[in-house]
């Protein structure tokens, strides 16, 4: 990822994230996690708004300022498991854009564009509206977070973001959930591989985000499929060992049986957050390799699910 002329980060990129939406106690494990990450991040304006969290966050290298979509909605990731109730607070385009207005980053910054489940439109009018959100300035890049068009779909209609395809020009980053972009592991990989080829077709090199995902399995197959950029809270709710994701409660059972509830949630993020950080070396060695071995979990899973991908995008080539 480029910042003027200067590269900031490398992607793939593993976004460890926060959020007051099932985490009432989010600036606790912000302030806790300060100790713990070092490369980039996602907050969200939406808690930034209501005082949920504070900064300066300058122990992060690159942060991403989310939308505040997912805190203003009940709907939940494929990842909650809707342990705590959510009441979303009201969130307008006008706070939004106060929030952005007074965020003054110590770091850079990706400011994502603004985003309300009562507040659809047409993929050319969200482009349009994106283009006049957040005019370009000193240590900032842009990303553009599609969503369905009306309040009645729950999924992003992948045909008109590739009609649409021209029109992203001049954001720096695009972004899709992965909620919202397909009802499958293998229509999600299919829509995005799609959209990658479109951008690539179109001379358009930017990042693909895929918000809500960031686990050992999945994340590495939206990364084969053409997605470069992925953040989730899962990290937070459950603890990943060997190539897979654990139940908090079952991983602390293999480590100690004696281990004190907060005490584990502790020992679990510092855990995660390592193995995001091995499995993002990991997926960036198998861009030099494209050897499946590099990924020390999953490979022959990840190897199937491209070859089923491709096979669904009707392409032979691959990435």
């Amino acid at each position: 990822m480029k910042l003027g002329d200067a590269e900031i980060e490398r992607t793939p990129l593993l976004l460890p994230s926060f959020s007051s939406k099932g985490f009432p106690e989010v600036a606790e494990i912000v302030r806790y996690c300060s100790e713990l990450i070092e490369g980039p991040m996602l907050l969200s304006a939406y808690d930034l708004h209501y005082q949920e969290i504070a900064g300066p966050f300058d122990f992060a290298s690159l942060i991403f300022l989310d939308s505040g979509g997912y805190e203003a909605s009940k709907d939940l990731d494929l990842s909650d498991f809707g342990s705590r109730k959510h009441v979303p607070r009201s969130w307008s385009r006008t706070e939004h854009e106060a929030v952005i207005a007074n965020w003054a980053p110590h770091v850079p910054t990706v400011l994502i564009s603004y985003d309300h489940p009562r507040e659809r439109l047409p993929i050319a009018d969200q482009i349009l509206r994106a283009r006049e959100f957040a005019p370009k300035r000193e240590n900032t890049l842009r990303e553009i977070l599609l969503k369905p068009e009306t309040e009645r779909q729950s999924r992003l209609d992948i045909n008109n973001v590739l009609k649409n395809i021209h029109s992203l020009a001049g954001f720096d980053v695009i972004g899709v959930t992965e909620k919202e972009i397909g009802t499958s592991m293998l229509e999600r990989m299919k829509n995005i591989g799609l959209l990658r080829l479109a951008l690539s077709k179109a001379g358009l090199e930017m990042p693909v985000h895929v918000f809500g995902s960031l686990d050992p399995v999945t994340t590495p197959m939206y990364f084969l499929a053409g997605a470069d950029i992925f953040d989730g809270l899962t990290w937070l709710r459950f603890a990943y060992q060997d190539g897979r994701t654990l139940y908090k409660q079952n991983y602390g059972a293999t480590i100690g049986l004696s281990i004190k509830a907060h005490v584990l949630d502790g020992i679990c993020w510092d855990n995660n957050y390592r193995y995001l950080q091995e499995l993002q070396l990991e997926m960036r060695r198998f861009l030099n390799t494209e050897d499946f071995k590099t990924f020390r979990f999953n490979h022959e899973l990840f190897q199937r699910a491209l070859e089923s991908a491709t096979e669904a995008m009707g392409a032979t080539d691959g990435r």
